[in-house]
């Protein structure tokens, strides 16, 4: 139970209201379901799954949505079907794509080398990224190597890596860029597990 004070606090956060007046006259106009009210010096308890519900109706309003706990829920399960059905067609032989992009082995070793602070290990990384993602199992490294994109899901057709991609920061690049510098984060944080960075 949350006192309207606690209440507004989460609905100022929340960009709804800064006013406990406005939870008072929500409370006596049933909008905020569940409220008592013991004496006037302890004030009014709002249950936690009211604000909740409140916070979503709120929230969906503009949308014409009435948000229900159950309706987050049936969304929520929603995203995690389709991320999961995504998966799997993504890494299925042949894989079910939207978009294919070709990323250059020059562009992605000049992306590696911005990348890093540390001007000692730009070269080992450089080879890292080589050996990993344009070399695999060819006698020379490829000049390109071609990745396929489903919503969040990215395939790196020669070796059959997959990527989620799904909280790359918001940059004003291309997606290739930011697809390749994602690759390239990704690459870098196994360099470092593998030891090649000390």
């Amino acid at each position: 139970m949350l006192t309207v004070a606690e209440a507004v606090k989460i609905l100022s956060k929340k960009n709804i209201t800064h006013s406990e007046e406005m939870v008072r006259r929500w409370i006596r106009k049933g909008k905020i379901k569940d409220a008592v009210k013991f004496s006037n010096k302890e004030g009014w308890l709002i249950p936690e799954d009211s604000l909740e519900e409140v916070i979503a109706a709120k929230t969906y309003m503009n949308s014409g949505i009435k948000a229900t706990k159950e309706y987050r829920k049936g969304y929520q399960d929603a995203l995690a079907y389709i991320k999961e059905r995504d998966y799997e067609l993504i890494k299925q032989s042949p894989p079910v794509y939207e978009k294919e992009f070709t990323i250059y082995r020059d562009d992605a070793l000049d992306l590696a080398e911005n990348m890093l602070p540390e001007e000692q290990l730009v070269n080992p990384f450089k080879k890292f990224v080589d050996d990993t993602l344009f070399k695999c199992s060819h006698a020379e490294p490829l000049s390109s190597i071609v990745v396929k994109v489903l919503n969040n899901w990215v395939l790196v057709e020669d070796t059959n890596d997959i990527y989620n991609i799904a909280k790359l920061p918001n940059l004003n690049v291309t997606f290739e860029d930011h697809l390749t510098r994602a690759l390239l984060r990704d690459q870098f944080n196994t360099f470092k597990r593998t030891g090649m960075a000390i």
